[in-house]
């Protein structure tokens, strides 16, 4: 899919309000605790979609459309996060985290499911384990429990 303006404007809405939700909601960066590093990762995601638009706007100054095909990838991305942010709770993270990884990746290379499902296995098992156990970021175990 090509890089459209569009792309950098909903990052950098998303990147705009995970700033401001943990600013005012968990004290932002004025003390190391739940706000600390989605503060800083969203200001510098905030950062760098502003300036990649910027950038992106200075070198194709034309028009672009959607194609079909584009418009429907967005939409199965923005379904796919959605879906993997209110099932987390119930299935957990090891499921919803897979099966999001294996849908993606899916999409990109469709011939080779069976390389996707191990990747995704073993990927969301990885990250499960670095987060969970060793950075002990307490992650949904849902059905797990």
């Amino acid at each position: 899919m090509r890089s459209l303006p569009l792309s950098q404007f909903l990052i950098a809405v998303f990147a705009l309000l995970t700033l401001v939700t943990s600013v005012s909601q968990y004290g932002g960066i004025s003390e190391y605790g739940a706000g600390f590093m989605p503060t800083i990762l969203s200001a510098l995601l905030l950062a760098f979609t502003v300036l990649d638009g910027v950038i992106h706007l200075r070198q194709q100054p034309q028009k672009h459309t959607f194609s079909a095909k584009e418009i429907q990838a967005l939409i199965l991305v923005i379904v796919s996060i959605g879906l993997f942010t209110y099932l987390i709770s119930y299935l957990g993270f090891l499921i919803c985290a897979s099966v999001l990884l294996f849908a993606l990746m899916s999409l990109r290379n469709p011939k080779k499911l069976i390389m996707n499902a191990t990747f995704a296995l073993v990927a969301s098992g990885i990250i499960y384990y670095v987060f969970g156990h060793l950075l002990m970021v307490a992650l949904p175990d849902g059905i797990w429990v």
